[in-house]
């Protein structure tokens, strides 16, 4: 499996078009990113493990640089799903999806929204690295978001040094 840079691989990894997904326990989850996709089938999934999971988590984790490539795993994840038996509830066709940015929304507006995604977003990548570190390092989050503000974003640095300091421990 290929693991990009992160700032690089989850560049406006949004949905189009959120997906919902239905957990054994009845509760419901929206999965409205790439990195959310990829959370859930890492923390979520059933322990069966099929060909298209392991598609899907490289496509959600790989490099996703445009909107058909987070298109591509968005699809591939539902796929996955299917193949789980996980229930998907409201799918809507591409065509549905609500606009990003309503016509009658003020400039200022938009830019304000525009800025608390943003935020969102660094947000969402840096949970996203830190419960990847978790898992593949053993180390803790707590541990993987401090190394996180230490050395960036880049993956091959974060595993490296992560490895380093779960071997010192």
């Amino acid at each position: 499996m290929s693991w990009t840079d992160v700032g690089d691989a989850m560049h406006d990894a949004f949905f189009r078009t959120p997906v919902i997904v239905q957990l054994a326990t009845g509760d419901t989850r929206r999965l409205c990113s790439a990195a959310e996709a990829a959370i859930f089938m890492m923390e979520k999934w059933p322990e069966e493990h099929g060909t298209s999971y392991r598609y899907a988590l490289q496509a959600c984790t790989g490099s996703l640089s445009n909107a058909g490539d987070v298109e591509n795993a968005r699809r591939a994840f539902l796929e996955a799903a299917k193949e789980a038996g996980i229930d998907v509830q409201r799918v809507q066709s591409d065509g549905d999806a609500p606009s990003l940015r309503s016509v009658e929304q003020p400039k200022s507006s938009y830019i304000a929204d525009e800025k608390r995604r943003d935020r969102g977003h660094r947000e969402e990548q840096e949970d996203f690295l830190a419960r990847f570190l978790a898992r593949e390092t053993g180390i803790t989050e707590a541990q993987a978001r401090d190394l996180i503000e230490m050395v960036g974003s880049d993956r091959a640095s974060l595993l490296r040094e992560a490895r380093i300091l779960k071997a010192q421990h």
